[in-house]
């Protein structure tokens, strides 16, 4: 066997695990799901019902009313943007502190996203930490009920987010911020710009690639990622109207007797959402590069 075929069988040997282990976990699961989606299943028997379960979706309302909890916490994604962009632009100048804060901002971020809203429901029961400390400041009588509230309990979910979410975006901008020439901000410096000028004449325009894609992986992350957030902190309610579609996702197929079917069709809608947003992020990436 001549030399360089004897080296690539060996490559592709060495890959062979791996590829057979990516097509166990994660090829099969999809190809089955998308199998089942076109099937009335309960876990243990299946039979076939077409597009049925498609027909569902799109016309017994629920998919909108869940679009319409995922598009609340796309809205908010402007706010964490602008807040990390700050943050980030006040580590990168150094001010007072700055090491410590860097530090702080960041642990938040190494938490599961369960642990996050465990915390967080404590804090905004009606005993809690937060009802107390308004209470004692005169702003509330202290009974509020923030998780029982539509409202408050976007609110409460969107703080998460937010507190979350802060460390990762301020840690995605200091790695843009620093590949900015200083000479720029010297520049400025001398033309007698401000803060809030640099800030908006220099560094937003020149982090416009980093914008984009934090913008958009955060937009994916609040189609895919809302689950273990919403489970801890709501579990969807009050009723359904802080549901997801990754949490209906869950209700469906382990709370729902013979829902399996349907579910795997919502998933299969929740995977076409989520490729539509890749796309756009590869193309809005290129466009900004170009």
């Amino acid at each position: 066997m001549h030399f360089r075929t004897k080296e690539s069988m060996t490559g592709y040997l060495s890959l062979l695990p791996a590829f057979a282990a990516l097509a166990a976990i994660v090829f099969y699961p999809m190809v089955n799901t998308f199998y089942h989606s076109f099937t009335k299943w309960n876990g243990a028997e299946s039979h076939g019902i077409g597009l049925r379960n498609y027909t569902l979706i799109f016309t017994n309302g629920e998919l909108w009313t869940l679009l319409r909890n995922n598009a609340i916490f796309l809205l908010s994604i402007p706010g964490i943007l602008l807040l990390s962009l700050v943050v980030s632009v006040l580590l990168f100048e150094e001010v007072r502190g700055w090491r410590f804060f860097r530090s702080l901002y960041y642990i938040p971020t190494i938490l599961s996203s369960v642990v996050v809203g465990m915390l967080m429901k404590m804090m905004f029961a009606q005993s809690g930490v937060v009802n107390q400390l308004l209470h004692a400041l005169g702003l509330t009588d202290g009974k509020t009920e923030w998780l029982t509230q539509v409202p408050t309990a976007f609110m409460v979910l969107i703080f998460c987010f937010y507190w979350q979410t802060l460390g990762q975006g301020a840690l995605i901008f200091l790695s843009g911020l620093s590949s900015i020439s200083h000479e720029i901000f010297e520049s400025a410096d001398l033309d007698g710009a401000g803060w809030w000028q640099r800030l908006f004449h220099i560094t937003i325009p020149s982090l416009v690639p980093t914008i984009v894609y934090f913008t958009v992986t955060n937009a994916i992350y609040c189609f895919i990622g809302l689950f273990s957030l919403v489970y801890a902190v709501t579990q969807g309610g009050p009723g359904r109207e802080t549901t997801p579609i990754d949490y209906m996702i869950y209700i469906k197929a382990f709370q729902t007797p013979d829902q399996l079917g349907y579910a795997s069709a919502l998933s299969i809608v929740l995977f076409a959402i989520a490729l539509l947003a890749s796309w756009m992020q590869i193309r809005l990436s290129n466009r900004f590069q170009d």
